[in-house]
């Protein structure tokens, strides 16, 4: 009979034997995005898949953040563990669980921060005063971020799309 006690308990990244990851995500530093218009927001990723595009990341918004406007180019499902965040369209509160339509333009903000778990279906796109697109945050924007923190050693990328060999 299997039990808790008969289980190796590494407290290290984990690979099991049936192909899972368990991410151990307090040993994950923080990376605080840098792009004009998203400060006072920091992620841990999680995982991500570059041919399908998406990333699971944990995020925090800092008390009272505001955020330029931006466009989310895919879907994006955030489930609230802490705090909330609001824009135009409502708001989202802890235990809230938000499935976003690609193609949705908005500049969120929060009072009180938040936490939460975000999948992101593809990347975003931050507007200028004039609503020109200032830049794209996407996979290898986040990923290099990151990378630069020393926050990615439980990932494994296949490949860099910019160079196309693998890093």
């Amino acid at each position: 009979m299997l039990s808790s006690s008969t289980l190796t308990d590494t407290r290290e990244h984990s690979i099991l034997n049936d192909g899972s990851k368990i991410v151990r995500c307090d040993l994950v530093p923080w990376t605080r995005l840098s792009a004009p218009g998203l400060e006072g927001i920091s992620y841990k990723i999680l995982n991500f898949d570059e041919d399908r595009g998406y990333m699971v990341l944990v995020n925090t918004f800092a008390p009272k953040a505001r955020f330029a406007p931006h466009k989310h180019l895919a879907q994006v499902e955030v489930f609230m563990l802490e705090g909330s965040f609001f824009y135009d369209n409502g708001k989202v509160f802890a235990n809230d669980y938000m499935a976003e339509a690609g193609g949705v333009t908005h500049a969120p903000a929060t009072d009180e921060g938040a936490l939460m778990l975000t999948i992101l279906h593809g990347p975003l796109q931050i507007l200028n005063e004039e609503g020109n697109v200032a830049a794209t945050v996407g996979i290898d924007e986040m990923y290099e971020l990151a990378r630069a923190n020393n926050a990615v050693a439980h990932l494994r990328r296949k490949y860099h799309r910019a160079t196309s060999s693998p890093t």
